[in-house]
């Protein structure tokens, strides 16, 4: 089993990245326990069998139904070996298929910026800083609220611009209270165009997103052939 801390693989991204970040955990500390068997063909089925039940439960948990037609293999199966080949034939196919659709369609809490639009964002951001200025905030205030600003401008300058950085901005001016509340009240103009610009940008990627991994099918029962000289009952040459 991995240790607690490897879980938190799964905390960020969509379910089928943080699927794939969990079976390389997985992958990862089975082969370490191979290692550490030593050739031990008991102990190789056991971690084997091991390894598939963790990956199709952590499908599972994930709300994945990409593995749910896998029979899993007990200890007793003697077909383990063979069924850990496709499975992982499976696993990487599908693997290989997430990885490639996050890579095209970029992490989903980031945009990447038209160079037109990010010239509006520091248009945008300095009319806030302006506000700020004029403000009668304590200094101590006003630099908290420009470590925000220019946090996220440093991130303008990067081909994905996360969205968590304005984020931080909203939240640093929505916390600011005394006085200045009513001075600052200008400045929601300006975060909502700015907000509006980073949503329609957001919204225009996510409907170019690719399709998920499609749910892979069980292999088809095939029937035996008809046997030479046999009864001519359908019925006996069909096994079930």
């Amino acid at each position: 089993m991995i240790p607690e801390e490897d879980f938190d693989a799964a905390s960020e991204g969509s379910p089928e990245l943080a699927f794939v970040r969990l079976e390389r955990r997985f992958r990862a500390a089975y082969e370490q326990n191979l290692r550490n068997a030593e050739n031990d063909n008991g102990m190789w089925r056991h971690y084997t069998i091991e390894y598939m039940h963790h990956t199709v439960a952590a499908a599972k948990a994930l709300g994945l139904d990409i593995l749910e037609f896998f029979t899993l293999p007990s200890d007793q199966d003697s077909s383990v070996y063979d069924q850990y080949q496709r499975f992982r034939q499976e696993v990487d196919h599908l693997t290989v298929q997430i990885q490639i659709a996050h890579v095209r369609s970029g992490p989903k809490n980031s945009v990447a910026l038209e160079e037109s639009e990010k010239k509006h964002l520091r248009a945008y951001v300095d009319a806030i800083k302006g506000i700020i200025d004029k403000s009668s905030l304590f200094p101590a205030k006003k630099e908290r609220l420009y470590d925000k600003i220019n946090a996220f401008l440093v991130e303008l300058d990067r081909d994905r611009t996360p969205l968590q950085k304005f984020h931080d901005i909203v939240l640093s001016l929505a916390n600011t209270g005394g006085e200045a509340v009513e001075e600052l009240e200008p400045a929601w103009k300006w975060v909502k165009l700015a907000a509006a610009l980073l949503g329609a940008r957001q919204e225009r990627e996510q409907s170019k997103l690719p399709p998920p991994p499609k749910k892979l099918e069980p292999p088809k029962r095939k029937l035996p052939a008809p046997k030479k000289g046999g009864s001519s009952d359908l019925d006996d040459e069909i096994p079930f």
